[in-house]
């Protein structure tokens, strides 16, 4: 099935379901069809990156978010992730992907996607990260919380997020450049 079609299932379903607060999980449900898989047989490294997609798009669904994006007329971006995988899923085989927010500073909004089989084994763990855009400029995620749950506060970032952004910053200066620079570019651009 093509990952657009996937996407418009799941967005259309979505609108049955239950609306959610910006920290409960959102649990979307899939199977594994033959272009998923890759040349050993099991569901492709690359496609968990994609099914995650269609998950957070369905958090932003259910929570308003995806609704004041269209408002506001910003579009999203992703900023990285990072996947740990532990088992296989197989052709057929029906999974969930758990997707929480976990975590949120200026820029970015930071989810876990858990991966999970029908009898209930985790089969891959990914987080990701997630900015919002106008046309010139990054938007405050304070800006975008407000949209859906006014005055809702950032969560504790978990010590593997504070790990990922120490290691990213480890990165960006390796490149010659910091975080830190893109912030103040950030900050100038939205103050």
């Amino acid at each position: 099935m093509n990952l657009y079609l996937r996407l418009i299932m799941v967005l259309a379903a979505s609108l049955r379901r239950m609306r959610l607060t910006y920290d409960a999980p959102c649990i979307t449900r899939f199977r594994v069809w033959p272009h998923d898989l890759d040349v050993f047989g099991h569901m492709n490294n690359g496609r968990y990156l994609q099914i995650m997609d269609v998950s957070r798009t369905e958090w932003m669904a259910r929570t308003g978010v995806l609704t004041a994006m269209m408002d506001q007329k910003w579009s999203a971006v992703l900023g990285g992730g990072l996947t740990r995988y532990r088992r296989t899923l197989k052709l057929m085989q029906s999974y969930e992907v758990h997707t929480q927010l976990v975590h949120w500073d200026k820029r970015w909004f930071y989810f876990e996607h858990t991966f999970v089989d029908l009898s209930g084994r985790k089969v891959a763990v990914g987080v990701s990260r997630a900015a919002l855009r106008s046309r010139s400029k990054w938007v405050n995620t304070q800006k975008v919380v407000d949209q859906v749950s006014p005055g809702a506060q950032p969560l504790p970032a978990p010590d593997y997020i504070r790990q990922w952004q120490e290691i990213d910053e480890s990165i960006f200066k390796q490149a010659g450049t910091t975080p830190s620079q893109e912030t103040a570019e950030f900050i100038e651009v939205t103050s």
